[in-house]
């Protein structure tokens, strides 16, 4: 008699980014006893194939006294294999799955899986808290940018010596000088463009750019060119956010670490914030303290127009990149932008994402 009892569920997609962020492979992996007595001796082996090569996790229970043990949130792959850095399609695979006991098999099992291309980014209330991942400041790119910007840094200020040093600088406005020149740079320099995104081939899912691939084509979606300047925003020191509309997204960013840090300590808290029970907490159908501590949803949209009303945290609309707009006048229609709770859906804090460890993805460009 097989001493234990194994339930296994696999999803049918893996993706990337959210084993990047430490998110499990696999849906359930427990364990049940079936015996009265302790189980000795159990192994566990789990290996995702990629390409030619397979990825282990190996697992060892010397004794099982549990009456039933989840396992599935402990299966971490190694996450090195250039195949799955540099996937830009989706690609059929399979993972094994065999768990011995004494030495005598009880459990051994293959799945097929999906592997989702690395720039491929779920786009739903569970999965986008990990789009910061995607804003990437070591791109190649963003060097180029902030170089060029730095020519307009030194007009703005009229100082041959001038650089950018984020919240270095005391002064009133230092900080808006320094995206001011950015923003400058990548409409005079670059004269991008507006385009659809690459094809998903699934609901909810959409294909980013990363700052290479936008310079490369002089193109660009709204999240596109929303990633290209948080990135360029965090290279230089300053703190971006992402904001997340239905069908739209923009950058913005912190104009003093003061503000950001009273954001994040949540020193502030505005009169009309919707309080545990009320109408607006119940409409939004979504948990009073959301999961993750980078992302604010709807609840939080009073607090968030507070911070940009006071200007503490500016919004600029990324797309007006396309269209040769002033830095003035992204600000505008970003700060518009945030004129419909109802079309809001996430404020995602990059420089907090850093700190609770969401870091950039090592995407290979080919």
């Amino acid at each position: 008699m097989i001493p234990i009892k194994v339930d296994l569920d696999v999803a049918g997609e893996i993706n990337y980014s959210l084993l990047h962020n430490n998110r499990p492979l696999l849906k359930k992996l427990t364990l049940t006893r079936l015996v009265e007595g302790p189980v000795e001796a159990i192994a566990i082996q789990v290996e995702l194939c990629v390409g030619a090569e397979n990825y282990p996790y190996r697992y060892t229970i010397p004794i099982m006294t549990e009456l039933q043990l989840p396992l599935f949130s402990k299966v971490i792959v190694p996450l090195t294999a250039g195949l799955t850095r540099s996937l830009h399609e989706r690609v059929q695979s399979a993972v094994y799955v065999r768990v011995t006991c004494g030495g005598k098999t009880a459990f051994e099992e293959t799945r097929r899986v999906t592997l989702i291309p690395v720039d491929e980014w779920v786009d739903d209330t569970r999965n986008n808290p990990w789009l910061p991942c995607f804003v990437l400041p070591r791109d190649p790119a963003i060097l180029a940018i902030i170089q060029a910007s730095r020519r307009y840094l030194i007009g703005i200020l009229d100082d041959p010596g001038a650089g950018f040093d984020g919240y270095q600088q005391d002064e009133e406005g230092a900080v808006d000088r320094q995206v001011q020149a950015i923003w400058t740079a990548l409409v005079n320099e670059y004269r991008f463009q507006y385009i659809n995104p690459p094809p998903a081939y699934s609901e909810q899912s959409q294909r980013l750019r990363t700052p290479s691939e936008i310079v490369a084509s002089n193109t660009g979606t709204c999240i596109d060119l929303a990633l290209l300047l948080a990135s360029c925003l965090e290279y230089v020191g300053i703190f971006p956010v992402v904001v997340l509309l239905s069908g739209h997204a923009f950058v913005g960013y912190w104009r003093s670490e003061k503000a950001h840090d009273d954001f994040v300590g949540v020193i502030k808290i505005p009169a009309t914030v919707a309080s545990v029970g009320d109408a607006a907490t119940r409409d939004a159908g979504l948990p009073y303290v959301d999961p993750y501590g980078w992302r604010l949803t709807k609840i939080s949209y009073a607090e968030i127009r507070a911070y940009v009303t006071s200007g503490d945290l500016v919004m600029l609309e990324a797309t007006y990149l396309t269209g040769a707009y002033g830095f003035k006048d992204a600000q505008t229609e970003g700060r518009a932008n945030m004129r419909s709770q109802k079309e809001f859906d996430s404020l995602l804090d990059i420089q907090r994402a850093r700190e609770l460890n969401v870091t950039p993805l090592p995407i290979i460009n080919e």
